[in-house]
C-alpha cells in the first residue's frame, strides 16, 4: 500500500505533463497580446488595469481556496450531506465580497491614474475603462475558487490540472473573435468569457461526482469560521499581491512601455509558480487537509517536509537552466508581430533579476499552506504587512539607479526574505534531524547557483536556440536534475 507521501509524489508527477500542456495553452494568452499589440500604450493600459483585478485573483486562487479547503475536508469527512449547502453559501458570500471590492477598485482607478502615473490622457482613459470591463472577471474568479476547492478536496486533481487548457483556449478564441468589432476591449471581455466557462466546467464536475450545489445565503458556523480564517489569510495574500500593483505604479513613472516590459517579464517568471500550483501545491494541500481531518497530524507534517525538499531538489537546476536561457525563452514566447528583438532583450534582462527569487517563492507558497493547516494564520497577515513596507522601500531605493532592473531586484529580495520567514517559522513542527535531511537538497541549490553563475560570467547569455552554449548549459542542468532524482529516489519511503 502506498503511504500518503508516496501518493502525493506519484500523483503530482502524473500531473506534470498535463499541467505543462494545459498551462502552455494558458501562457499563449500573453503571447497573443504581444503579437497583437506589442509594447505600446494599449499594453501599458491593459497590464496596469489587470494589476488591480489581481486582488480578485488573490482572493480566489489563494485566500479563498486556502481558507475553504481545510473546512471542506472536515465537512466531507464528518457531515458530507452538508457539503452542497456549504458550497452554495460560500459562492454567494464570496461573490458579494468580490463585487464590492471590485467596485471600490474600479471607482478609485481614475484618481490613481491621474495622481500616480505619467500616462497620457488616452492611456489613462483606456486603463480606467478596462477596470470596469474586468469587474465581472473579478467576481467570476472569486466564486470559481470555491468550486475549484470543492473539486480538489474531492480528489479530481487531473480535471483541475486540465482546466487551464479549456480556459486558455476559450480566452484566445473569444478575444480573437471580438478583436475586429471592439478592438482592444476584446482583452477584458475575452477573460470574462474564459472565466465563465471555467466556472461552469468545475460546477459540472461536482454535479457529475454527486456533489450538488444548493443555493444558500445562510451564514452557518462553517462559513463563519471560513470568514474568520479568511481575514488574516486574505489580508496577508492581498498585501503580498499589492507588491505587483506597487511595482506597476513605479514602472508607470518610467519611460513608455515600461509597464508592459515588466509584465511580460513577470509572465515568464510565474511559469514555475503556476506549475507548482497545478501539481504539488494542489495535491499536497488537499492531502494535508484530509490527513488533519482524520487526526493524522504527524503524517501531514512528514508530508510537508518531504514536499519542501522535493521542491528544492527538482526546481533549483531547472531555474538555473531558465536563467541561462532567459533570452531564448522570452524570444520563443513573445518575439513575433509587434514584439521585436529589442523588446526581447529588455524583457529578458528584467527577467534575469527576477529568477533568483523564484525558488524561495515556491518554498514560501508551500509553507503558507502548511501554516494554514497548522492554524498559524496571524503569521500570514504579519508577513504581508512587512512585505508591502519592504517592497515599497526597496523600490524607492533601487528604481532610480537601476530602473526596471531595480523593481525586479526589489521583488526578488522581498519574496526571498518573506519566504525565509515562513519556512523558519514552520521548522518547529517538522520532523527532527531537519539539517541532516536537507543537506543534500541544499547542495543541489549550491551546485545550480554555480552553474548559472559560470554561464553568466564565462560563457555569456545565449541569444538563440542554435547557440551551443545554450545546449551545454542544458546538459549541465539536466545532469544536476538527474542527481536530484537520485537523491529523491534514495529517500523514498520503504
Amino acid at each position: 500500500m502506498n503511504t500518503p507521501v508516496q501518493q502525493v509524489g506519484r500523483t503530482s508527477l502524473t500531473l506534470v505533463p498535463i499541467a505543462i500542456v494545459s498551462r502552455g495553452v494558458a501562457f499563449l494568452i500573453p503571447v497573443a497580446v504581444a503579437l497583437w499589440f506589442g509594447v505600446d500604450l494599449v499594453t501599458d493600459a491593459w497590464y496596469w488595469a489587470l494589476a488591480f483585478p489581481t486582488f480578485a485573483l488573490v482572493l480566489a486562487s489563494s485566500a479563498v481556496a486556502t481558507a475553504v479547503t481545510p473546512a471542506m475536508a472536515i465537512i466531507r469527512k464528518e457531515a458530507p450531506d452538508r457539503l452542497p449547502t456549504l458550497i452554495g453559501g460560500l459562492l454567494f458570500w464570496t461573490g458579494i465580497t468580490a463585487l464590492l471590492l471590485g467596485a471600490i477598485i474600479c471607482s478609485a482607478g481614475p484618481w490613481v491614474l491621474s495622481n500616480y502615473t505619467d500616462f497620457d490622457e488616452q492611456t489613462r482613459e483606456l486603463a480606467a475603462t478596462f477596470l470596469w470591463e474586468l469587474l465581472p472577471f473579478m467576481v467570476l474568479t472569486a466564486t470559481s475558487a470555491v468550486l475549484r476547492a470543492a473539486v480538489v478536496v474531492d480528489g479530481q486533481f487531473k480535471h483541475v490540472a486540465f482546466t487551464p487548457m479549456i480556459r486558455g483556449a476559450v480566452v484566445l478564441l473569444s478575444t480573437w473573435i471580438l478583436l475586429q468589432p471592439i478592438g482592444a476591449h476584446a482583452l477584458p471581455w475575452g477573460l470574462v468569457i474564459g472565466e465563465l466557462v471555467q466556472a461552469l466546467w468545475w460546477g459540472s464536475l461536482l454535479i457529475q461526482a454527486g456533489v450538488g450545489i444548493s443555493p444558500s445565503i445562510k451564514l452557518d458556523p462553517t462559513i463563519k469560521r471560513v470568514g474568520k480564517d479568511l481575514v488574516p489569510i486574505f489580508g496577508g495574500e492581498v498585501l503580498m499581491a499589492f507588491n505587483l500593483v506597487v511595482d506597476k505604479g513605479f514602472a508607470a513613472l518610467l519611460s513608455s512601455g515600461s509597464v508592459a516590459t515588466l509584465e511580460f517579464a513577470d509572465r515568464a517568471r510565474i511559469i514555475p509558480t503556476t506549475l507548482l500550483h497545478s501539481t504539488l501545491v494542489m495535491v499536497g494541500f488537499a492531502t494535508w487537509s484530509n490527513l488533519i481531518a482524520k487526526g493524522e497530524r504527524g503524517q501531514a507534517r512528514r508530508n510537508m517536509d518531504q514536499s519542501l525538499r522535493w521542491t528544492i531538489a527538482i526546481c533549483a537546476p531547472m531555474l538555473a537552466g531558465m536563467f541561462i536561457g532567459r533570452e531564448v525563452l522570452i524570444g520563443l514566447m513573445f518575439e513575433r508581430g509587434a514584439f521585436d528583438q529589442g523588446d526581447t532583450w529588455n524583457t529578458a534582462s528584467v527577467l534575469g533579476w527576477y529568477i533568483p527569487g523564484i525558488l524561495p517563492t515556491l518554498l514560501g507558497i508551500l509553507a503558507v499552506r502548511a501554516h494554514v493547516v497548522e492554524r498559524n494564520l496571524g503569521l500570514i497577515l504579519a508577513v504581508g504587512v512587512a512585505s508591502v513596507a519592504m517592497n515599497f522601500s526597496m523600490n524607492q531605493l533601487l528604481v532610480g539607479p537601476m530602473g526596471l532592473h531595480g523593481l525586479a531586484l526589489s521583488t526578488t529580495i522581498n519574496l526571498s526574505l518573506m519566504s525565509f520567514i515562513y519556512v523558519i517559522c514552520l521548522v518547529p513542527v517538522l520532523p527532527e534531524n531537519l539539517i541532516k535531511r536537507w543537506m543534500p537538497n541544499i547542495g543541489i541549490v549550491v551546485l545550480s547557483i554555480f552553474i548559472a553563475g559560470f554561464w553568466e560570467v564565462v560563457m555569456g547569455v545565449p541569444s538563440s536556440i542554435e547557440d551551443p552554449s545554450l545546449w551545454y548549459g542544458t546538459i549541465a542542468c539536466c545532469t544536476v536534475l538527474a542527481l536530484s532524482g537520485r537523491i529523491i529516489w534514495s529517500e523514498r519511503t520503504p
